[in-house]
């Protein structure tokens, strides 16, 4: 999460939506940044509303809006299963090598530690009403409307460098699969078609 008072924006980093990259450019343009730790780098809209803006509220700076990026549901999901696979992780209880994204897509469906931490984007962006609230909400797929979202609000050109990305891996879904996977996703394609 970074926040740019002068700009009254705050960009609140869901995973696996070109956060460090997109970190990486707005830092130099920032007052508050909290990356580094996952926790606090993915600080969703209800955490952000419950711990952050009292503290800038105190400050005096009550009309800071937020932004972020939602990704395609399927593709989100896909990219968590290909970053699980990396080598470095191989032994850990979260790793994906030895599971096809069939496999993975169920147990996440399903609630299973193995999954732990991945979360929902729906939930991410929502009030603690479960109400979407981000002000400002963006296709991941459409990255250049963001960036001259953010130009502007910044008056600063940007450049989004690729950093972090999973391993490459084909989506490959079973009809069935898929098709359970795009019903239990309804509230996040509700959001993403409603994103700019």
């Amino acid at each position: 999460m970074l926040i740019s008072i002068k700009s009254k924006i705050a960009f609140l980093a869901m995973t696996k939506t070109a956060s460090t990259s997109i970190e990486t450019a707005l830092f130099p343009y920032c007052d508050m940044a909290y990356y580094g730790n996952s926790r606090i780098k993915h600080i969703s809209y209800r955490r952000f509303n419950r711990f952050v803006r009292p503290y800038l509220d105190n400050l005096g700076y009550r009309d800071i809006e937020t932004t972020c990026l939602i990704r395609e549901p399927l593709s989100w999901l896909h990219s968590w299963y290909r970053y699980r696979t990396r080598p470095a992780i191989s032994a850990q209880p979260q790793s994906t090598a030895g599971l096809s994204f069939d496999e993975f897509a169920a147990l996440y469906m399903a609630g299973s530690p193995l999954t732990k931490g991945v979360g929902r984007p729906s939930k991410f962006v929502s009030d603690k009403d479960g109400q979407p609230a981000v002000d400002h909400l963006f296709k991941y797929e459409n990255l250049p409307a963001f960036q001259k979202f953010m130009e502007e609000r910044l008056q600063e050109p940007l450049f989004f460098e690729r950093l972090n990305e999973s391993p490459a891996r084909e989506l490959a879904l079973s009809p069935a699969t898929k098709a359970q996977l795009e019903s239990f996703f309804a509230p996040e394609y509700a959001l993403y078609e409603a994103a700019r």
